[in-house]
């Protein structure tokens, strides 16, 4: 890994930075000179000038059209009223006039009258016909009628005479709507024509007015954006205008760019100086990564070398204790043959004081034997290399019970072995685990009454372990620490037979096994064992 110092890291920032200023600055450039040509054709062109200049127009017609909608609606209304209204006056004032021509049968004088309403506007047709029983009925038509007339009215001609009132006749009134229609397309094109010049007039002085107040200085704005040259430069964005009284949109607007030059900067500088500190502190990362190896290295070779020892001391500790062991039988067993000798050749020859010392010899020589073979069980158990398999525990706790029970038929202890407990582990050392730990349980349950011996597994927090529980003589809790030291008794030996072996032999085992042993008790109320296997998950397979 190559590293560069923080002046050239900088450059390189400054240089991307000054690239990109560059290009869009050309760009800026490019597009300004472009649209040099006059401003009235730049604001014209500009996408926010054209976009608002169309919105205005659009929002103003469809404004107009439907303000011209419901005027012309309410005309409509009010001309059609004005015919209803003229008709109704029709049938009101002329029907009397009427009536009397009518009944005089006075033609000439009912189609002056019908001439006269004719004139009337939007009055299409009239028409009279005559309802009395002659030889010939009297009709008298002026105008035009129409097949589907657009409205059209009906009103009796009644004459009174000496009291009598009969209906004599019929008057039909039409009145045509084409003239209404005439007068609002004339109404809709004066509305219209009127609304799109003053629209037109609107929108282009709302346009000056953009391109005065805003326009120009966004486009201000932008070249002076375009002309940055970086965090290194100095920058102070101002419109080209006289300050107003009071600030608007766009000096806020100012303000805040140059509130965002000023802490553009502020972080370039921070930028920069973290930039040198990471690479003071990559650089020092590289020398601790090399002084790590460079450790890692004599680590490696001091462990190999510890380990080279340690195997050493081990063979030479497993030489040293067979020795040990085979060196001091030969004169233990000249001692403990030669005290039996004694003992029975020479039995009435020593007096009572002699007799005592050779059974004394006899039993020190059977409890060095004894401490012998422990002392060789240990060793066994620390060396060696683990044969692991799948072991059924429960089963081996119940031959080793058995064989407790078949030494001493005459004791009754309840024994309780939990079915199915497993584990991979060596069956040799496993035995002997289990061997030492039933055994102890045995032997400390001598003295109780109805002694009680259980095997079993157990939830301990969040682990799993195996026990093995008695109820017999304890002990005191104080002296838990000194429990699996070799040769360490809390018992005395006339009450208990032992070496103190056990335990530390247990102890190794399951260590070896990945995993712990402790024991729980109290004086008088009997103790427990608990042991763990493969605490690291591990299958216990050695390589």
């Amino acid at each position: 890994m190559q590293l560069r110092n923080g002046d050239e890291a900088e450059a390189d920032i400054s240089a991307a930075l000054t690239d990109s200023d560059t290009k869009a600055h050309s760009d800026d450039n490019n597009s300004s000179e472009q649209e040099r040509t006059s401003p009235v054709a730049k604001a014209f062109h500009s996408g926010i000038g054209l976009r608002m200049l169309l919105f205005v127009i659009l929002f103003s017609f469809g404004t107009t059209l439907i303000l011209t909608i419901l005027q012309l609606y309410f005309d409509y209304r009010r001309d059609a009223h004005a015919i209803e209204e003229r008709l109704n006056e029709i049938g009101h004032s002329n029907l009397d006039v009427i009536a009397t021509s009518l009944w005089s049968i006075d033609d000439t004088q009912l189609r002056t009258i019908l001439s006269g309403l004719l004139r009337l506007p939007d009055i299409q047709a009239l028409e009279v016909t005559e309802e009395i029983e002659h030889a010939s009925t009297l009709v008298i038509l002026a105008g035009e009628k129409q097949k589907h007339p657009a409205i059209s009215r009906d009103y009796p001609i009644i004459y009174t005479m000496n009291g009598l009132t009969q209906r004599i006749g019929t008057l039909h009134v039409e009145a045509t709507l084409d003239n209404v229609y005439r007068r609002l397309i004339d109404t809709a094109i004066v509305i219209m024509t009127n609304q799109a010049i003053r629209i037109f007039l609107v929108a282009l002085f709302i346009l000056f007015l953009f391109y005065r107040l805003v326009a120009r200085h966004l486009t201000a704005i932008s070249e002076s954006l375009g002309q940055y040259k970086g965090p290194d430069s100095p920058f102070a964005l101002s419109l080209p205008r006289r300050p107003p009284k009071y600030p608007d949109e766009l000096d806020s607007m100012v303000d805040a760019f140059n509130g965002m030059g000023t802490r553009l900067r502020q972080a370039y500088g921070e930028l920069k100086e973290a930039n040198r500190r990471m690479v003071a502190d990559i650089a020092a990362r590289h020398l601790a990564e090399q002084e790590v190896i460079r450790l890692n290295a004599v680590l490696e070779n001091r462990v190999r070398q510890r380990t080279i020892e340690l195997e050493a001391a081990n063979e030479e500790l497993a030489a040293f204790a067979y020795s040990v062991s085979h060196d001091l039988r030969a004169p233990l067993r000249r001692i403990e043959g030669f005290g039996q000798i004694l003992a029975k050749e020479y039995v009435n020859t020593l007096d009572e004081h002699g007799r005592h010392y050779v059974t004394r010899m006899c039993a020190g020589a059977e409890d060095m034997a004894e401490m012998i073979d422990s002392f060789l069980k240990l060793s066994r158990s620390t060396s060696g290399a683990l044969f692991v398999e799948h072991l059924d525990l429960s089963a081996m706790a119940a031959e080793i019970i058995a064989r407790l029970q078949e030494k001493s038929p005459d004791r009754q202890v309840t024994v309780t072995v939990e079915a199915g407990l497993t584990v991979d582990g060596d069956r040799r050392l496993f035995g002997g685990v289990l061997q030492n730990l039933l055994e102890n349980a045995w032997k400390y349950t001598r003295k109780t009454e109805n002694p009680i011996i259980s095997f079993g597994a157990v939830r301990k927090g969040e682990q799993s372990c195996f026990f093995v529980r008695d109820n017999g003589t304890g002990f005191d809790m104080a002296y838990a620490k000194r429990l699996f030291a070799p040769f360490v008794r809390l018992h005395r030996p006339e009450d208990f037979e032992g070496t103190g072996i056990g335990l530390t032999t247990v102890q190794r085992v399951i260590v070896r096994h990945g995993g712990r042993v402790w024991a729980e008790a109290e004086a008088g109320a009997g103790a427990t064992f608990y042991f763990t296997c493969w605490d690291d998950g591990g299958t216990g397979a050695e390589k």
